[in-house]
């Protein structure tokens, strides 16, 4: 349900974090040992030892774990060989790539971690492949107030109607408005305040939707896809009958209404506009006021557009009155463990190690944005980044993740059903009601006909 932003990632944030993880791992580099740990017990095994006493997430026994990921061979070198050397010295780290059909890799060599995006978790519950942690959360007493606990909440609500543990989360990706500092100066109009509701952001883009000498700017983009507001009002698509509620429940009026209104503001989408467009217009052609999305100071678009001279301000994400300080849901990944894993337990402790505060430390510098309490941990946020200078980095910590709402297995293609309602209602080619009800005979047709498979 996340389409691949290019950056923060599961997958893609592995490019901008390679120099930080090779710094990381470079103590363990520096004492001669190759990938997956081929040095000879004897000269290792004290150390290791050492190490596995002091950290309950750290073994010194030899075996291979197996990866799945989408990242380059260079960058499991960086993010997961480098970075995991000093605590697992002998154990060897295989990459398994995603370029292969699942299916195929559990039939060959199955996966012993899953690095995996939440909004991709259902990938591996149709399956039932994701182990539930909670029995090796309790066996290692592991502390799981050090996590947001609405971080926890979202990842359990993946395991349908079970509550269970499926995932150790390693980052979030933080949604905040962006807004281009030059067309309100251009403009003479006032930036966003904080706190702002998707209502005042509506009013303050009459002030900027136009066209001027030849060029079509649009004042308020609703986001790239339909689940970041469907997750902030916290809407199931299907209930526990299999029945589409799109129809029935009145959030989800509220949000075609919304986005009615966004897209209503006359000359807020132009000629040549598609739903999901924003973040070109936004970033390529400059003629978009405000885009709300994943925070992109690290986006390598982003970065070129600043160094190229783009005046960009941040404030906190759009809100709705009734659910104030409440953001977009739960976007990011962690490391879920194979119930097919003959070592599950070696598998939980490297996924345990990615969540330990030196690490979460190290990739909050980078960028990203921890689902750890730690004070200490968030406040290294882009610490180094010069382009963080000057912006209100509160703007990221100021909302917190939606409630998720009740899933069902069929989430992902209702979605896909919903987000291609929506341009051809805002639009005008459909009024609201007709949309309603169509989506509500797509998807209960859909779920009738993944049930007969």
């Amino acid at each position: 349900m996340n389409p691949n932003p290019k950056w923060l990632t599961t997958v893609g944030a592995a490019v901008l974090l390679a120099p930080m993880l090779a710094a990381c791992g470079s103590d363990a580099g520096n004492s001669g040992a190759q990938p997956g740990g081929t040095e000879s017990a004897g000269t290792k095994a004290p150390a290791a030892a050492e190490t596995a006493a002091a950290n309950p997430f750290a073994s010194d026994e030899k075996a291979e774990i197996v990866i799945r990921t989408g990242i380059s061979d260079e960058l499991f070198e960086q993010k997961y060989r480098s970075l995991l050397k000093k605590n697992f010295p002998n154990v060897t780290f295989t990459k398994a790539g995603t370029n292969i059909k699942l299916q195929d890799q559990l039939a060959s060599t199955p996966p012993d971690l899953f690095d995996q995006g939440y909004t991709n978790l259902q990938e591996l519950t149709n399956l039932d492949l994701a182990l539930n942690l909670d029995p090796l959360v309790a066996k290692y007493k592991v502390d799981l107030s050090r996590f947001d606990p609405h971080v926890l909440k979202d990842v359990r609500s993946y395991s349908v109607n079970k509550n269970e543990l499926l995932l150790i989360p390693f980052s979030i990706q933080p949604f905040v408005l962006h807004y281009n500092k030059d067309l309100f100066d251009k403009f003479g109009v006032p930036y966003p305040k904080a706190n702002s509701t998707w209502q005042d952001l509506i009013e303050l883009s009459k002030k900027l939707s136009r066209t001027d000498q030849g060029v079509a700017y649009r004042g308020l983009d609703a986001g790239l896809n339909v689940n970041r507001m469907q997750k902030q009002l916290s809407l199931p698509f299907i209930d526990k009958a299999g029945k589409s509620v799109v129809g029935s429940l009145l959030g989800w009026k509220t949000l075609y209404e919304t986005y009615g209104n966004i897209y209503g503001v006359s000359g807020n989408f132009p000629e040549g506009a598609k739903h999901g467009d924003g973040r070109k217009a936004f970033l390529e052609t400059r003629s978009l006021a405000m885009y709300p999305h994943i925070v992109m100071l690290t986006d390598t678009d982003f970065v070129q557009a600043a160094q190229s001279g783009f005046n960009v301000g941040i404030t906190t994400y759009p809100v709705f009155p009734d659910k104030p300080g409440v953001g977009t849901g739960l976007f990011g990944g962690g490391l879920a463990v194979n119930k097919l894993s003959k070592q599950q337990d070696l598998a939980f402790k490297v996924a345990m190690h990615y969540a330990s505060d030196d690490v979460q430390k190290a990739l909050s510098k980078m960028g990203f944005v921890t689902p750890l309490v730690s004070k200490d941990v968030r406040n290294a946020l882009f610490e180094g980044n010069p382009l963080a200078a000057g912006i209100d980095l509160n703007a990221i910590y100021a909302t917190r993740v939606a409630d998720p709402y009740d899933r069902t297995d069929w989430d992902q293609l209702a979605f896909n059903i919903v987000n291609a309602s929506m341009q051809p209602y805002f639009t005008g080619q459909v009024d609201l009601n007709s949309t309603l009800r169509d989506v509500d005979e797509k998807i209960n047709k859909m779920v009738q006909e993944q049930k007969s498979k």
